[in-house]
């Protein structure tokens, strides 16, 4: 919690120093704008994190020697989420939540050519990864408070389809008679190669289902007129569903002198989760419009 009040008092001072309003009737700056969001009022959310580290390290508050680290982790947002809300009336508001999922990544990697006695030959192992997922939220929001300091409240469904991936590999060195137990790439992440009798050709996770009940508390403070920065709270449940996937292999089959493929199949899952969720202290800052 002491990290949390030291985050939020970076932020807040690094940005109020720099715009010092009279808050009158209707809370206006000097120049008459309006300092809260109104009804008809649009607003985009994005995670302060960056801005964060960059006061941060500017002003190097925990040490003198690296990068400043945020040590806040609220996961307000998940990084690839749309997240918006649209004021009702002053007090109230409906809030949705846009997440896109569709990666694709290929890796190589050069390993010795079997059979060659040129130590440098070498063949080309690949790696196909992709993965696409659909999230969706919609919640209603109320407010209080009558000065730059507001409190929020309220609940969200949310929805999620899709999170299937597929992954495939193509290896240089052939699975033959002369050679049934190829050099192979077995780790991706070290690209550690090595002879192998078996190896994994394909593999696949099924997509699913999630379905969820959130309420959600928190506060943010409107450091300009119409941009604020804070926090939130959630405790809630997540029902989710997920298929069975499957993994190929292939092998020599040395008493048929054949090449042989091996289909497994990996049992799908259903969960359900019951918790609270940002306990951290990771920031947001809210653009009204």
């Amino acid at each position: 919690m002491k990290k949390i009040i030291i985050t939020l008092s970076i932020v807040a001072i690094g940005f109020v120093s720099f715009s010092q309003e009279d808050e009158g009737t209707g809370l206006v700056n000097k120049k008459g704008e309006t300092i809260l969001p109104v009804a008809g009022d649009f607003a985009l959310g994005v995670d302060a994190t960056p801005f964060v580290n960059l006061v941060g390290n500017i002003i190097r508050i925990n040490d003198f020697t690296g990068p400043f680290n945020d040590p806040s982790a609220f996961n307000y947002l998940d990084g690839t989420s749309i997240y918006g809300k649209y004021f009702l009336s002053d007090n109230a508001a409906v809030r949705a939540r846009l997440h896109i999922l569709s990666t694709s990544t290929t890796l190589n990697n050069y390993v010795f050519e079997d059979g060659e006695d040129d130590f440098d030959a070498r063949v080309l192992d690949t790696w196909k990864h992709s993965e696409s997922g659909l999230g969706l939220g919609i919640g209603y929001e109320l407010r209080r408070g009558n000065t730059r300091l507001q409190a929020f409240y309220g609940g969200e469904l949310g929805l999620s389809f899709g999170g299937g991936s597929k992954d495939e590999y193509t290896y240089g060195n052939e699975l033959n008679n002369n050679d049934s137990i190829p050099t192979t790439t077995v780790d991706w992440n070290t690209f550690a190669s090595f002879p192998v009798d078996n190896r994994t050709t394909s593999r696949k996770v099924a997509g699913g289902f999630g379905f969820g009940l959130r309420g959600f508390v928190g506060v943010e403070y409107f450091i300009f007129p119409k941009i604020s920065v804070g926090g939130e709270f959630g405790l809630g449940f997540n029902m989710s569903s997920v298929g069975d996937g499957e993994v190929n292999y292939e092998y020599w089959n040395y008493a048929d002198s054949n090449e042989e493929t091996l289909n497994t199949k990996v049992a799908g899952e259903k969960g359900m989760f019951i918790g609270d969720d940002n306990m951290g202290g990771n920031i947001f800052l809210l653009f009204h419009f």
